[in-house]
């Protein structure tokens, strides 16, 4: 545990650089389970599960793992569980999401190991069709909506009581916040754990360690790496000869408490992982 804190607190130093220009200020924090229904490499069903944390400011919204959230936006640096979960979370190397910054658009900060990428693009007109059915989620009355974005269909639940036009992920644009959503072919579902009442600066990301793209090219690009059936086999199949050494980083495997050679995580940066053992790859953007 001691290794374990002393890592984050590296991070978390780097981080801090990264972050610098303040663009917002957050007024509550959402949490949610992020469940992805797929498969192990031997074809059996699984569940990937992770935690997101969605920062709602007074005219932007800031998604990204929710531990990370809690240990570099909110300084709590000590609690284990967020220690814990910070560090299991990486094996996702999931993006941070600016919704409605700059105006009318959505940054996107995005890693495919050893690169960083960089992308905007207009917020997406997701057609919402609002229907008359109805469901109480943590305390919230929400009505229901269906739209499209990215090649997919999502079945979504709002909550007008939480009068922002924001949710996880990409998802916004209703008449209040969206706390449950689920993709028409039962892959993902964003489940709400519950609001944060604690206000922080919404930080943006400097830019200049990110190589800029476009929204299309970088789908294509991920999606093509990690639908390959070479990932869920080796999960570093991609990675370039050299790669390691142009970053200055010496791989190591890192031995957790709950450490056993099918779980190992190969620490390639201070905020990117190469799991060992993958789950097949379910891209929440088909085009």
């Amino acid at each position: 545990m001691k290794k374990l804190i002393i890592i984050i607190a590296w991070a978390l130093s780097i981080g801090a650089q990264a972050q610098n220009d303040s663009i917002d200020q957050c007024q509550f924090m959402a949490g949610y389970d992020f469940v992805t229904n797929t498969t192990d490499k031997d074809g059996n069903s699984v569940k990937d599960s992770v935690q997101l944390g969605v920062l709602v400011g007074t005219h932007t919204a800031m998604c990204k793992e929710y531990n990370v959230a809690m240990i570099s936006d909110f300084k709590d640096y000590m609690n284990p569980d967020y220690q814990k979960g910070w560090w299991n979370a990486r094996k996702y190397n999931l993006p941070v999401i600016y919704v409605g910054y700059p105006d009318g658009q959505i940054s996107s900060f995005e890693k495919i190991t050893p690169n960083y990428f960089f992308f905007s693009n207009p917020l997406p007109d997701f057609g919402w069709k609002l229907l008359p059915d109805t469901l109480t989620i943590g305390g919230f009355l929400c009505q229901k909506a269906i739209g499209q974005y990215g090649g997919r269909t999502w079945i979504v639940w709002y909550a007008e009581e939480v009068p922002v036009p924001y949710g996880p992920w990409k998802l916004c644009g209703l008449p209040g916040m969206i706390l449950k959503a689920e993709d028409k072919d039962n892959i993902f579902c964003f489940n709400f754990v519950g609001l944060l009442k604690k206000t922080t600066a919404i930080k943006y990301i400097n830019k200049d360690d990110y190589n800029k793209t476009t929204r299309d090219k970088f789908i294509v690009k991920k999606n093509k790496l990690f639908c390959s059936k070479k990932y869920v086999q080796q999960p570093n199949y991609y990675i370039p000869q050299g790669a390691y050494k142009q970053l200055g980083v010496t791989e190591m495997w890192f031995k957790g408490d709950d450490y056993t050679p099918e779980n190992a995580l190969s620490v390639v940066s201070y905020d990117m992982i190469i799991p060992k053992k993958v789950n097949a790859y379910q891209p929440l953007e088909l085009k």
